[in-house]
């Protein structure tokens, strides 16, 4: 399916996996087979190859540079990365709550393996909006930091981090 589609939660319900959150996370930065990622994530190989297309025909991920297989034998790896402008297309009005579900859930299995915490915080305040905007733009830039910086995993000195960013403007319900 595409984005043209006419049901708009495809994308969201493609992305309401814990799973599949984590292939998204996973393939920021770098772009990965369904061996690679089934090897990285734990899973079997078929799985991680279902997942991928899900995502692909979502509009999350897209296929890059197929590589011909070890050997010169047999099919070319399907390579995927995650496409940073996805989320920008996603309807945020129909079935978020699927969405920070499966959120949820994948910070629980982050905190877990949480070695060390290097920033946490929370807030329920009241802001002027010009200082509103400056903290949501200075969010956006440290995620877009990140998404450019991140690359595959396990080489150099790269160590596996973690970052979560959720900006709600709330309602006055008094």
């Amino acid at each position: 399916m595409s984005w043209e589609n006419d049901d708009d939660l495809v994308p969201l319900r493609a992305l309401a996996n814990p799973l599949r959150i984590r292939i998204v996370s996973l393939l920021t930065g770098t772009s990965l087979s369904a061996t690679e990622v089934a090897e990285e994530l734990g899973i079997a190989h078929a799985s991680a190859s279902y997942h991928l297309r899900q995502l692909a025909e979502a509009g999350f991920l897209e296929q890059v540079d197929e590589q011909p297989p070890r050997g010169g034998k047999g099919r070319p790896r399907r390579r995927y990365r995650y496409d940073p402008s996805s989320g920008a297309r996603l309807d945020r009005t129909q079935g978020r709550q699927l969405l920070h579900e499966a959120l949820s859930v994948d910070l629980s299995r982050r905190l877990t393996e949480a070695r060390a915490t290097r920033m946490s915080m929370d807030a329920e305040v009241w802001l002027d909006r010009s200082v509103w905007e400056e903290v949501a733009g200075l969010i956006d830039q440290a995620v877009a930091l990140v998404h450019d910086k991140a690359g595959p995993p396990r080489s150099g000195d790269r160590i596996k981090v973690s970052m979560t960013a959720l900006l709600l403007e709330l309602d006055d319900a008094r």
